[in-house]
């Protein structure tokens, strides 16, 4: 349960806007020198139940020295924080990472090379009762030397991970709720978004803060975050420091980057 429910005024309008700015969701660990990246840092793919997909992903690597890489496949979930937690793979409902194969699940990036082509092949079950966005993670980890390892016996090594989503075609249903818009403390400002749709969704937006007068006073951009499949979603937005004592509307306008709006209205009173 959500503080303040009673304040939140939330309704749905289809607008005509810009497109906002696609976050990357990387997952990284950090690592000594022997670091490597990938590109694309994310993969969003479309199939049909019973269809095969695959496309390449690069390993880059930026050290001179050789580097063995090994790949791993985990389920992940965000938490309504937006906190990442990994799982056992396929043990997480909407799961994907049964579905995911590699070529190389092992190999060496030498010395003279600096990058290393992945094939990334996803095959769907022929179950026509699947149907939304399913997600996994797929490592790349830098398999230590013996002489990495340090003196207590801590080994560090570089983890970079690609997220995969996987959208069965033609079964999406887009459905999203501004659940709750309140106050945290005198400084914050928060927004809880619910996605009752089948479909990850990524949202962003502004918050306007206007005077009692109507005029505009502040434009807070809210950051873009995924918002995954029958889950909850809080953002967290603080209040500019500089901002004069008084009474306020706080007007939410959160995008979900296909063309609608969340609307919601919360009443300030800064002392």
């Amino acid at each position: 349960m959500h503080p303040h429910p009673a304040r939140v005024h939330v309704r749905m309008m289809t607008v005509m806007i810009r497109s906002w700015l696609v976050a990357l969701l990387a997952l990284t660990a950090v690592a000594h020198a022997a670091d490597i990246g990938i590109s694309p840092s994310r993969l969003e793919l479309r199939a049909r139940p019973g269809d095969t997909v695959s496309t390449v992903v690069t390993v880059l690597k930026t050290s001179g020295s050789d580097q063995q890489v090994a790949t791993e496949i985990d389920d992940w979930t965000l938490d309504v924080s937006g906190e990442i937690a990994f799982r056992e793979a396929g043990s997480l409902e909407y799961s994907a990472s049964p579905w995911l194969a590699v070529d190389v699940p092992e190999f060496v990036l030498a010395s003279g090379s600096t990058q290393q082509e992945v094939r990334v092949e996803v095959t769907v079950p022929a179950d026509a009762s699947l149907a939304g966005t399913y997600h996994s993670v797929l490592f790349f980890t830098v398999v230590a030397a013996p002489e990495d390892t340090g003196p207590v016996g801590v080994t560090t090594t570089t983890r970079v991970g690609l997220i995969v989503y996987v959208t069965i075609e033609d079964t999406e249903q887009v459905e999203l709720e501004l659940a709750d818009f309140y106050d945290v403390d005198e400084t914050t400002l928060a927004l809880v978004v619910a996605n009752v749709g089948n479909t990850m969704v990524r949202v962003g937006g502004v918050v306007e803060l206007r005077n009692e007068e109507g005029d505009l006073v502040r434009s807070l951009p809210l950051p873009q975050v995924p918002v995954m499949r029958d889950t909850e979603r809080e953002v967290r937005l603080p209040l500019p420091d500089d901002l004069e004592p008084g009474f306020y509307v706080a007007l939410a306008l959160v995008d979900d980057g296909r063309g609608d709006l969340l609307v919601g209205e919360l009443l300030l009173d800064l002392p």
